[in-house]
């Protein structure tokens, strides 16, 4: 949350999703595709934008993703979410997604990463490396990337009131301060 959350003029700042801002507020659906502990990510992050945006969201692995011919119209988001190890389905299901005209969003942990050179635009947790077999630090950042993507998409596209929204980062607010 770090230099995302401005707690003096209540408001989250995510510089990768400036950059397609627009396209974000006006597409017709969401798609999550990752691998692992990435996936259960993108199953709660299912809530957030179907909630806060009211955008129909599809959450499944990328290594079904790629292995059919699935219905992406031009101008819909994938959310391509990256665990701390490069994975060959979420890279091949990023290039199906963009073949069909999709923007992608990418979310992963560190610029090193593959997923910031296939993406439009992209969200670095900054989790840093996990040291035992539990992702909990990675899933909790990547969680915490997701829901203030949804937010602001949210807010842009106006589908949550300014109340809870204030709500929501006043939550962020408190718990940063902890």
């Amino acid at each position: 949350m770090r230099g995302r959350l401005d707690s003096n003029a209540g408001r989250l700042t995510l510089g990768g999703l400036r950059e397609i801002c627009e396209q974000t507020r006006q597409c017709r659906s969401y798609f999550n595709r990752s691998v692992r502990t990435s996936w259960h990510a993108g199953l709660v992050a299912e809530y957030f934008f179907e909630e806060f945006c009211r955008i129909p969201v599809e959450v499944e692995y990328a290594s079904e993703f790629r292995y059919r011919n699935p219905i992406i119209r031009e101008g819909d988001v994938v959310i391509a979410i990256l665990n701390p190890v490069k994975t060959a389905d979420t890279l091949a299901a990023i290039d199906l997604a963009k073949s069909k005209g999709a923007i992608i969003f990418g979310v992963c942990m560190w610029w090193v990463q593959s997923i910031p050179r296939a993406t439009h635009a992209g969200a670095y947790t900054h989790a840093g490396p996990e040291i035992g077999v539990a992702s909990t630090k990675a899933f909790t950042a990547q969680l915490t990337v997701l829901n203030m993507i949804a937010l602001i998409v949210a807010q842009k596209k106006g589908t949550i009131t300014e109340q809870s929204f204030m709500r929501c980062w006043w939550r962020w607010r408190t718990f940063q301060r902890k």
